[in-house]
């Protein structure tokens, strides 16, 4: 059987592979998906490629889930969940922040996840129990207790009506934190809250792939992840450093009042 710390080496190998043949500022195309502001380029489809054939290699009878349609059942009980370009709008305008994104669910739970940001040289990793690491390095996420200077990243939904109700949770929850950040790649926010650069995130309607990696990292670094359905096709992810985890989700919860 392979072991959890195995397909996390896989991952890290494969993401090695791919960006190494890539040229992240050469590709100029764009397609528009949901709306005017929701891209994909020939590069998010050409790395989902690469990246499914270099896991076929060795895993043959995994499953696979990809952003942009890449779809395999498996037998094995492995499924590989994978973002080409988390951030793609942030790519398009040249904007130095998104990344790839691998995580490895076994029968339903994420055991390995792999985040690499694109426009820098950190890549985040964790195995289920056994910690995250950037570039190797042990992690961990800050110890600041204070909501009122915590630094809270989001990201807002492509859907006019879902940003009407996103900008109402934002009005609520502005005054009572230190500051928000707005950067673009939700699983990239969850790497950086687990580095202990931000102290905590939110954000509804977010897919498995935008944080199935990002949130094994958090967790692994010491930090709280939590999931609930709001309707029956949107969700609400939430993760903070831990010490805010109380406050944050009485904040958060709140904010869906107002």
């Amino acid at each position: 059987m392979t072991s959890h710390h195995e397909l996390r080496d896989i991952a890290l190998e494969c993401v090695a592979t791919v960006t190494s043949s890539i040229n992240i500022y050469s590709i100029t195309d764009f397609e528009r998906k949901s709306s005017s502001s929701d891209y994909v380029t020939s590069l998010d489809r050409h790395i989902e490629s690469e990246t499914v054939q270099f896991i076929r290699k060795s895993r043959a009878n995994d499953g696979i889930l990809g952003e942009e349609g890449a779809a395999q059942s498996g037998t094995s009980g492995i499924r590989w969940i994978i973002d080409p370009i988390d951030g793609t709008s942030n790519f398009v305008y040249g904007i130095p922040y998104f990344s790839i994104s691998i995580a490895v669910e076994a029968e339903g739970d994420i055991v390995a996840g792999v985040v690499a940001d694109l426009s820098s040289n950190d890549t985040f990793d964790a195995v289920k129990g056994q910690g995250s690491r950037c570039n190797n390095e042990i992690i961990t996420v800050n110890d600041n207790d204070s909501l009122e200077s915590a630094i809270v990243t989001t990201g807002f939904s492509y859907r006019p009506e879902r940003r009407e109700i996103q900008g109402g949770m934002l009005h609520h929850i502005l005054p009572r934190i230190g500051d928000i950040r707005r950067f673009g790649s939700a699983a990239l926010d969850l790497c950086w809250l687990a580095a202990g650069r931000v102290d905590a995130f939110y954000e509804e309607g977010l897919n498995l792939w935008d944080y199935a990696a990002g949130s094994l990292i958090v967790s692994e670094a010491g930090g709280t992840v939590r999931t609930v359905n709001l309707t029956n096709d949107i969700n609400l992810l939430t993760a903070t450093n831990g010490r805010l985890d109380k406050e944050f989700q009485i904040l958060v919860n709140n904010s869906l009042q107002h």
